[in-house]
């Protein structure tokens, strides 16, 4: 029995001292060492390759992430978070709620990355409540990418800017309905992001998420619900969009690929609805090369040409020992170096608005005709980001809309029906947040100048 103690008692030591080498440590070599919470994109290496020359001294690596918010906040309120966060504007209200995110406001201005040195499109998905917690790593908003050979193939004109809502339609249609000169027959739109089509109509239809006051959902008001029928009608009505039916059954056939990016990246759909980063994936089809167009969102009745604009944009860990370095990594993505590296690999638009003014100022080797690149600057430049309350998880609401979006698609439910049940789930939920949460009756009372009642919704 001591010799098993003995051995347990060595064991238990190699094992220690196994553990304590494979430990990371902090390099102590006068450096400071920021980590980045991003994608592990490729081009994330060049990004933080040249934020360490021109900031010598400091320097940022990337922590790669799933997009588990969860395990960042945890990992984050317990001292072992990366310095650097990016995040989707869904996420920020509740990284700003647990404390994660550091309050830019009192430096950004000062140190060059506030509000007013990017779009006013995003702006608002940067702030919350009036103060400033993220800076863009790139912006988009949506175009339509079409292939001039497939519109070609069918004879079909490509589409001008300035088009309604009824032009895409008849134009899809004639990509369907007409017979191609190859013999091939063609998808007119490859779907790839059923939600991200849904709110670029939402917002064409002029419709928001919330009511002005926040307390109440607007997804039952009669913009939102002719957005979700013109997204059922694609599919159901006009046959221009696949349904969910027709989508596995052309992913079972061999060739087909799992998905829409591949159905337009193999020349088999005419249109995508996608932004400028779509670009990257090009290096990977050069059959597309020279072959692609591009054109602004269609206008919807008596709106403007409006899609979503948006921005995958990076907050500070509040509890980094290295917050302060950190802000180093913020100037450097507003400034015209780190701009220029996001127009050259077509990584959506830059973040300052100074290098994207004009189709021309976009081209690169992959793609050099302004005319490509000039509708994703008349995008952004009259895009919308998706309006948010701060009653409400704006994680939540995007997934409860995207549920019902699945049910209109599987017609389990009509699109008047999907409207009020989600407006209806929202409108509940914003109740029991304001029963649960003290915080948020007393932002009620200062927003509303009334003192909060449980029984306020009925009012």
């Amino acid at each position: 029995m001591k010799k098993v103690f003995i051995l347990a008692a060595v064991l238990f030591v190699l094992m220690y001292v196994g553990a304590e080498a494979t430990l990371d440590r902090p390099k102590n070599d006068g450096v400071v060492h920021l980590t980045w919470a991003t994608d592990p994109n490729p081009a994330r290496q060049v990004q933080c390759s040249l934020f360490g020359q021109m900031y010598p001294g400091t320097e940022v690596s990337v922590d790669p992430q799933t997009g588990d918010d969860t395990k960042l906040i945890v990992r984050c309120a317990t001292g072992t978070g990366p310095d650097i966060l990016d995040l989707g504007q869904e996420s920020m209200s509740t990284m700003v709620d647990a404390g994660i995110l550091l309050d830019l406001t009192p430096y950004a201005s000062k140190m060059g990355f506030g509000p007013s040195r990017t779009y006013p499109a995003v702006r608002n998905a940067i702030s919350l409540d009036g103060r400033q917690y993220r800076f863009p790593c790139n912006v988009f908003a949506d175009a339509i990418v079409y292939n001039k050979a497939i519109f070609d193939d069918h004879n079909v004109p490509y589409p001008k800017k300035n088009w309604t809502y009824d032009d895409f339609i008849r134009t899809a249609k004639m990509i369907i309905n007409n017979p191609s000169k190859s013999g091939v027959q063609h998808m007119a739109i490859a779907n790839y992001a059923n939600t991200g089509l849904l709110n670029n109509l939402l917002v064409g239809n002029g419709a928001h998420l919330f009511e002005p006051d926040g307390l109440h959902s607007a997804l039952n008001d009669p913009p939102a619900r002719a957005a979700l029928k013109q997204y059922h009608d694609m599919m159901f009505v006009d046959k221009i969009l696949p349904t969910p039916a027709d989508a596995a059954a052309m992913s079972s056939q061999g060739g087909w690929g799992s998905g829409g990016m591949d159905w337009f990246s193999d020349g088999k759909a005419a249109m995508i609805i996608i932004g400028r980063w779509y670009l990257i994936q090009i290096p990977n089809y050069p059959e597309l090369k020279g072959k692609l167009g591009a054109v602004t969102m269609p206008r919807i009745g008596n709106n403007p040409s409006c899609t979503v604009g948006g921005t995958r944009a990076a907050g500070i860990n509040a509890k980094s020992p290295h917050w302060k370095d950190a802000l180093k990594f913020l100037q450097y993505l507003a400034s015209p170096a780190y701009s220029k590296v996001i127009v050259d690999d077509g990584d959506s638009l830059p973040p300052d608005p100074d290098l994207a003014k004009n189709g021309k100022m976009l081209i690169t080797d992959t793609e050099n005709d302004p005319a490509f690149h000039q509708p994703f600057v008349d995008a952004i430049n009259n895009a919308r980001p998706l309006d948010y309350s701060p009653y409400m998880d704006a994680s939540e609401v995007g997934r409860w809309l995207g549920e019902n979006l699945q049910k209109v698609e599987n017609r389990i439910e009509t699109p008047s029906q999907a409207s009020r049940a989600v407006a209806d789930q929202i409108n509940e939920q914003i109740r029991v947040n304001l029963e649960r949460n003290p915080a948020l009756q007393k932002l009620y009372t200062s927003r509303t100048g009334k003192p909060y009642r449980t029984d306020w919704w009925r009012n």
